[in-house]
């Protein structure tokens, strides 16, 4: 006959999935909780030493209190471990009804196709669309302004979000601010994938892919070689086609781009770091696009909650709001990325250091960057806490070019592509640097 004191604990032992599915929630929960908790502790510290000064300043300095703190604690190693044994949980759960998850990823995916054709051109600069090879194509900007730089640029995007954020709206477009100065502007597009794209690699995009942009670039212009320009993650291909055919770029502007993760890591670096990503790939195949939102809102969920009030407090014009909500979309609209390549970039990149240490391998290929020696422009945001600023500097000690240039600007991720500031000063200065070499 069963003790009934000891009931409860052997029912546990014998279905153990109880456990594992509810402790890890249990342990993030209370732990994040906490830190919510000590970082508003500390915010309001901040209130009792700042009392008399006028409101503006106490609220910012409640702010700047908030989220400093916030970032430390969830970036510390005891949280970073209790986010990465919640994931890997719930992904031995999912595995069961993994083909069901598959599924209604792709259903998604496909949706997000029907689409793209309305997002990618209301308020976008009109594009000739140039067919790549499957979901991948160019566009090629239509500009009505003189062509007075021989050397087109190609811009290459990222995999987390969309390619419109450097082309977001008329008025804060990064493409028609550099159509306007005379350039001329291509666009890397890599469509939405589905669970049949899965087994893409690095080498696809990185090297083939870019490798046929260009290809197809100098077929159009007849030049010999383009400005390779890389928007984050983007930058990576940009920089790892720039390694192997160094022939064919002129120069090379890496935008944000994370290149050395040994220096200051951000709260969602750490926690890419620490998930297993190959259970994350054979789980889902892609990585969803609505895991990396998720990862962007937990590192400050109260900021999330709370900026739609702090924006509309006062008064907006109908350009503000439309810019507002056009960023808002942008943030939101991620799509999955292909899961052999998420796995190669974490590994390789966030895990191991490899690119900043010329160890990183693209199909049997060792990217050297010893090999830059075209003219390199780096830009970073200071304010930037998705790719902070010590990630991007690395690369210009590293990289031979004797004509190197790094641009700081003083704003976030975000603000360098879209905020008025930036493109009064920032935009024209990377024009002018471009125009001196093109």
């Amino acid at each position: 006959m069963k003790d009934p004191k000891t009931a409860n604990i052997v029912d546990n032992n014998q279905n153990p999935d109880f456990y594992d599915y509810w402790h890890p929630w249990f342990d993030f929960s209370l732990k994040y909780g906490g830190a919510l908790y000590e970082a508003a502790l500390k915010s309001l510290a901040t209130f009792f030493d700042a009392r008399n000064a006028p409101i503006q300043k106490i609220e910012n300095s409640m702010r700047a209190s908030f989220d400093s703190s916030l970032r430390q604690r969830l970036g510390e190693k005891d949280i970073t471990s209790s986010i990465a044994r919640l994931v890997e949980s719930q992904l031995g759960m999912e595995t069961k009804g993994s083909d069901f998850l598959i599924a209604y990823s792709d259903y998604f995916s496909k949706i997000s196709q029907t689409f793209q054709p309305i997002r990618g051109t209301i308020n976008r600069t009109p594009s000739e669309i140039i067919p790549m090879g499957g979901r991948f194509h160019l566009h090629h900007y239509v500009s009505k302004n003189e062509k007075k730089h021989k050397i087109p640029i190609l811009m290459v995007y990222s995999l987390i979000n969309r390619h419109y954020i450097l082309d977001l709206l008329p008025e804060v477009s990064v493409i028609n601010n550099l159509l306007k100065q005379g350039f001329d502007v291509y666009a890397t597009d890599w469509g939405t994938p589905t669970f049949s794209d899965r087994e893409m690699s690095l080498e696809n995009y990185a090297h083939e892919y870019v490798e046929k942009a260009v290809d197809k670039i100098k077929e159009i212009t007849s030049v010999d070689k383009v400005t390779m320009f890389g928007y984050c993650w983007g930058g990576i291909f940009a920089l790892i086609y720039s390694c192997i055919h160094p022939e064919n770029v002129k120069n090379l502007v890496l935008h944000a781009t994370p290149t050395d993760i040994e220096g200051k890591e951000t709260v969602v670096e750490r926690w890419t770091t620490a998930i297993d990503t190959e259970k994350l790939v054979q789980t889902f195949g892609n990585v969803p696009g609505f895991l990396l939102n998720l990862a962007f809102v937990l590192r400050n969920p109260v900021e999330t909650m709370l900026k739609y009030w702090r924006y509309f407090n006062e008064p907006r014009s109908k350009s503000e709001m439309l810019q507002f909500f056009s960023i808002e979309l942008w943030l939101y609209d991620s799509i999955p990325i292909i899961g052999r390549v998420y796995q190669d970039i974490v590994n390789q990149i966030y895990k191991k250091n490899l690119l900043i240490k010329n160890k990183m391998t693209v199909g049997n290929i060792v990217i050297d960057l010893k090999n830059i020696s075209m003219p390199l422009l780096s830009i970073i945001g200071t304010k930037d806490d998705l790719v902070p600023p010590e990630s991007s500097k690395k690369i210009m000690e590293i990289v031979p070019s004797p004509d190197k240039e790094l641009i700081e600007f003083n704003t976030g991720h975000v603000g360098l592509c879209v905020s008025q500031i930036a493109h009064e000063k920032l935009w024209p200065e990377v024009g002018q640097w471009l125009a001196k070499r093109s």
